[in-house]
Parts: C-alpha cells; sequence; structure tokens
C-alpha cells in the first residue's frame, strides 16, 4: 500500500477501504501508514449517530461570539496543504449514515468538500498535496446502514486483512504486551484452535482475535497468578460465549490445551521478589466478577435515571459527569471497578507522571480517576467495553 499510495500524484485524495473480520490489525495498519509517512492522522469512529457537521466542523457561541471549530475531515485537508499529506481513518465506516457518506463524496472524487456548515463553501486540496482516506469494516458483519455502491466504488483498492501465521501473532503478542515468548504461544495455541471452532465448525459465535490476543497477554503479565483463574473467566470465556453451550465448549478446548496449568507455570512470580503486598497495590476487596456485576448494574441505573447513550459525547470520548455521578451516588462500587484497572499497569503510568500513588487508606482516589478521564480516556472506554465490560 506504500507503493500504491507513492504511485499516486499529488492534488489527489486516495481511498483504501480495508476489510476483514475483528481484531485483525485494521486500524493498526492504516496508523501504521501514516507514521510512514510521517504524517499526522484523524481517527472517525463510525456510527449512526455521527452527524456531518461532526466531521466536517461546526460553529461554537464562545465569549459572545461565534467561532468555527474544524472537524476532522478540514483538519486533515488542512494538515495535508501546510505538509504535503495527511489521513484520515474511519472506522466501521458502513455504520456511518448515507448523507455523511455522499459528503465524502466529492472528496474522494474530486479533492474538495463543500461545507454545511459554511453556507456549501468549498474546502479544496491543493495540487501539491495529497490525503488518503482509509475505511475499515467487516464484511461478514452488515453495517448499521449499507455502504452505497457509489461511495464504495470511489475507493481504490479493497484488501481483505485476515489474521496472521502463528508464528506471527506470537511475535506480535511479545512485541505488543512485553510478555513472555512461552506465554504468548501458550495463548495463541488456544486462540487458533477457538478460532478454528468458531470459523469452520461454527459452534462459538464471536472469534479470538489478535486484539483480545494482545490484551490477554498484556494483562496476565502485568498481573499475579492469583487472578488467573479470573482473567480466563472474564477475558476468554465469558467474552467469547454467547450462550451456556458456547462457555462450555470454549472451556473444554481450555482444559483440553491444560491452558491454565501451563499459564501458571509460565506465570510464577520473579523469585527474587522480596515477600509481602507492594504498597501502591492492594488486592480488592470482592472477586472480580462481583465488582464488575455490581459496577454494571450501576450503570444501567445511572442509564435509566440519566438516559441511555449520557456517558459519551460525539467523539465517543467518556463525560466527566458520567464518574461524577457515580462518585456523588455509587462511590464505594466505582472506586472498586476503577481498582481494576490495576491490572493494565495504569496506575504505574500515574505514579509515574505524577509523583502519587493511586490509594489513599486502601482505596482508590478521585485524583487517578481524574487523571485516568483526561489522559486514558480512550483506554479507559476500551477497558469498560472489552476487558471489564460494563458498557455495551
Amino acid at each position: 500500500m506504500k507503493a500504491l499510495i507513492n504511485s499516486l500524484g499529488k492534488g489527489r485524495c486516495i481511498g483504501i477501504l480495508l476489510h476483514g473480520p475483528p481484531g485483525t490489525g485494521k486500524t493498526l495498519l492504516a496508523t501504521s501508514l501514516a507514521k510512514e509517512f510521517n504524517s499526522s492522522y484523524f481517527i472517525i469512529d463510525g456510527s449512526p449517530d455521527l452527524d456531518r457537521r461532526d466531521i466536517e466542523g461546526n460553529w461554537e457561541l464562545f465569549n459572545g461570539d461565534t467561532k468555527f471549530n474544524q472537524g476532522p475531515l478540514t483538519r486533515a485537508i488542512e494538515d495535508a496543504n501546510n505538509n504535503g499529506i495527511s489521513f484520515i481513518v474511519i472506522n466501521e465506516i458502513n455504520a456511518i449514515r448515507e448523507s455523511e457518506q455522499i459528503s465524502l463524496n466529492s472528496l474522494l472524487s474530486e479533492s474538495h468538500i463543500n461545507l454545511i456548515s459554511k453556507g456549501f463553501e468549498r474546502y479544496s486540496l491543493k495540487e501539491t498535496s495529497k490525503l488518503v482516506i482509509i475505511g475499515t469494516m467487516n464484511k461478514g458483519v452488515i453495517g448499521i446502514n449499507k455502504l452505497q455502491e457509489a461511495f464504495e466504488d470511489r475507493f481504490l483498492v479493497c484488501p481483505e486483512i485476515t489474521y496472521p501465521t502463528k508464528q506471527k501473532e506470537i511475535e506480535i503478542a511479545v512485541k505488543l504486551s512485553g510478555c513472555k515468548s512461552n506465554v504468548a504461544e501458550t495463548v495463541v495455541d488456544a486462540a487458533r484452535q477457538i478460532r478454528k471452532q468458531a470459523i469452520k465448525d461454527f459452534s462459538i459465535t464471536k472469534i479470538f482475535s489478535t486484539r483480545l490476543i494482545v490484551n490477554f497477554c498484556l494483562i496476565v503479565s502485568n498481573m499475579s497468578p492469583t487472578y488467573l483463574t479470573y482473567n480466563i473467566e472474564n477475558i476468554i470465556i465469558n467474552k467469547l460465549g454467547e450462550n451456556q453451550e458456547e462457555k462450555k465448549s470454549i472451556a473444554m478446548i481450555l482444559d483440553g490445551k491444560l491452558f491454565e496449568d501451563n499459564l501458571r507455570k509460565y506465570l510464577v512470580p520473579n523469585s527474587k521478589t522480596k515477600p509481602g503486598i507492594n504498597k501502591d497495590l492492594v488486592l480488592p476487596r470482592a472477586p472480580e466478577a462481583k465488582i464488575i456485576s455490581n459496577f454494571k448494574s450501576k450503570v444501567e441505573k445511572y442509564a435509566f435515571e440519566i438516559g441511555n447513550g449520557k456517558f459519551k459525547n460525539k467523539s465517543g470520548s467518556l463525560m466527566w459527569k458520567f464518574f461524577e455521578w457515580f462518585w456523588d451516588h455509587h462511590r464505594t462500587s466505582l472506586k472498586d471497578y476503577i481498582q481494576l484497572t490495576e491490572k493494565l499497569g495504569y496506575h504505574k503510568v500515574f505514579k509515574e507522571t505524577t509523583g502519587h500513588i493511586h490509594l489513599y487508606n486502601g482505596e482508590i482516589t478521585l485524583a487517578y480517576i481524574k487523571w485516568l478521564y483526561r489522559n486514558r480516556n480512550k483506554d479507559l472506554m476500551d477497558f469498560m467495553r472489552r476487558v471489564c465490560p460494563v458498557l455495551n
């Protein structure tokens, strides 16, 4: 794809449509391409709630006057015009409404957009610049909105991204999670067997993706083996199993491969480590599954009282009022749940950055929650959706 981008002349907008199953690295490939060109990139998460003004830009009242806030499209065009090239990555592009798809047609074919918020003022790409739009989608899943034929046709290429070879997946897991190679190999072996059941035998609905391999390796490598059983149950079995039969099938595959026993051998704590509890780490007061279940019920209560979807803004970031409400109404439940982020090591980054620990008298501090909100918003959203799921 580097050769493709290089081969096309400047003054053009290039469309590339990546498709493949979840967790195969489509977004990672897109952002890596941008980095190869030393370019900025802007990510748009496809959603039926996405408005044309969200991606083009909108007017805002500020200090008694109005100012125009650029959207990712206008910012990308400006960056391309200033630096020669820029990238836009649109995740789940088939979830975008047809009206928003149409707004991209002129950009893909004629290298300009007509800003609806500015009376259809034309915003163009310079003849010396290049803009690359990369859309990602899973063709096996029908989008909330149909991908228009005229829109899809404007993308030059549509490569399929599949799962890597076994050895490559092991290398990816080791590089991205920092785990030991034998841990990665054990997880990859199990993942590929479960994936086979899902793709060929159709006995399991969800696929054990490369992304999940990396996340699981990251978590178990940064936590005490004491939590291994809970992590296997919540990150693999409960996440992939749609019903009790599927969960049972997954558990049988893992048992057959002696998955937990093998991992426990490789995850034995360093013998040089002195016994005792790290003062920066305190064991949760309840099992992880119970903490997640308890917090999820409170999230459902929040959705009922405040309104469903009122936990994130239009850009998809978590809203502070979500945490503020829990701090005021269900503080203990919030603290217990946020303490589970220790498994991803965010508390270590917090200490390195601020010089403070994330606990006071054994409980999560408000300062740590605010730091997560400001500095790890997208990671926290992913944690609440995938790692310890409480959000739909």
